[in-house]
């Protein structure tokens, strides 16, 4: 795919959320430099303990200390050390900056989890990034409600009731002789309309598609050439977003319904996922075996929803995954927790009444139902939808699935590392065709 595929949502994320911190700059001017090498990706196990090797240059021959102060994810203080420098007069940078000292530390005695170190020189923050420590370890407090199951088991079905009224209009201007492209409407829970864009291979053959899920209020795009070429896509977002904007009843998508599950947003939205589902398999260009889910942030969460609720799904390639993990999510970073809790104020709801209503949507008690393949991208120094979240669901997965980690990215890990990413879920699917095709 491009760069542009996911540009939209990239605006987006940066005007919510602004200012993002910048991973590893340097916050004040100092006379010091600092290098850290990145080994094992800053994600460390028991037989590999977290380990640091830093670089110090200045272009005067000082000494000094540095205090390096390691937090949870959750700013508990669980290390302080002072850790001393010294430039050498006969030791200068051969780059003629000036002079170089190296420091190395190690942390031991850790529990599972994600950390965040600050360095400090005198006043000066040099770096701050995190780290993880046996991450494929972590556990959340259970928190799955009484009747979890029987409530989608109703859900799914009351969706079933509803006739899907599919409609297609053929987009000209975005077609080509390899792929005709069509902007579709369905009918989803509630008689909810969802809209989105079909792209289908025109050489009359049977192919396998792939459903693309859109971020928290993304611009929805259209798919372009180069996008899964020879495959179908189905790029959509659920209610009331994307293309469906203009239709929204919803106001502010993640605290609407907070009163009851029954009526909470990400109910309908869930439900989206599975009729987009529905759809692809009633089309004729689709192989009805192969369909691959993927998505970035929210739509890396209803990707996992997808897989979740829905057997048809081949495999699932989520990055950065919302929507895990709501009590300890909303410790950690301050969105969405900041308009949920004002929402909930505004209706006399306790916190432990909205997060028992979210935890029918919380992914970390969805996922043991997936039986498909799932990759998982997530950025090591995402403050958005934190590893520590994107972990509580991937945990909790029985199926066979890896990750991969950017250690140096935040929640744009999909921009900053679009062809790699793109590169390594397209060999993730391609490879799924073979070993978990459907008869």
């Amino acid at each position: 795919m491009k760069r542009d595929i996911f540009f939209s949502f990239l605006l987006f994320i940066g005007y919510l959320f602004s200012p993002v911190s910048v991973v590893l700059a340097q916050t004040v001017p100092s006379p010091l430099q600092l290098d850290i090498a990145v080994d094992r990706n800053w994600i460390f196990d028991q037989k590999h303990l977290p380990h640091f090797s830093l670089t110090l240059t200045s272009p005067e021959c000082i000494d000094g200390s540095l205090l390096i102060n390691v937090t949870t994810d959750f700013g508990e203080i669980i290390s302080s050390q002072t850790e001393k420098y010294t430039f050498a007069t006969d030791s200068p940078v051969l780059d003629s900056l000036g002079f170089r000292s190296h420091i190395s530390f190690e942390l031991k005695d850790l529990i599972p989890g994600f950390y965040h170190v600050t360095i400090l020189a005198e006043k000066d923050t040099l770096r701050q990034f995190s780290f993880g420590y046996e991450p494929e370890m972590i556990l959340s407090d259970p928190d799955k409600p009484e009747g979890f199951d029987q409530f989608w088991q109703q859900t799914l079905a009351e969706l079933e009731s509803v006739k899907p009224e599919y409609k297609m209009s053929l987009l000209k201007d975005a077609s080509t002789l390899e792929r005709q492209v069509y902007e579709v409407e369905m009918k989803s829970l509630e008689g909810e309309t969802i809209r989105g864009y079909w792209a289908a291979p025109t050489d009359k053959g049977k192919h396998p598609a792939v459903v693309v899920y859109q971020g928290y209020g993304a611009t929805t795009w259209i798919p372009g050439e180069n996008d899964y070429p020879g495959w179908c896509v189905l790029v959509i977002p659920p209610r009331g977003q994307g293309l469906n904007l203009p239709y929204n009843r919803f106001g502010e998508w993640m605290t609407y319904g907070l009163d009851s599950p029954l009526r909470y947003y990400y109910r309908g939205a869930f439900m989206d996922t599975v009729r987009s589902i529905d759809f692809v398999f009633e089309q004729s260009e689709y192989d009805g075996k192969n369909l691959f889910v993927t998505g970035i942030s929210q739509g890396g969460g209803l990707c996992l929803v997808a897989a979740s609720l829905d057997k048809r799904v081949t495999a699932a390639a989520p990055i950065v995954p919302f929507l895990a993990d709501y009590p300890d999510y909303f410790r950690i970073v301050p969105w969405p927790a900041s308009l949920v809790y004002a929402e909930a104020g505004k209706q006399n709801l306790t916190q432990d009444e909205v997060l028992s209503v979210m935890s029918y949507f919380d992914l970390k008690n969805l996922t043991e139902r997936i039986t498909c393949p799932v990759l998982m991208g997530f950025g090591l120094q995402d403050d958005i939808t934190p590893p520590h979240t994107n972990f509580a669901a991937y945990n909790q997965i029985r199926s066979p699935k890896r990750w991969i980690c950017y250690p140096l990215s935040g929640h744009l890990a999909a921009y900053d590392h679009m062809e790699n990413w793109i590169g390594e879920s397209l060999r993730f699917f391609k490879k799924s065709l073979h070993s978990f095709a459907r008869n």
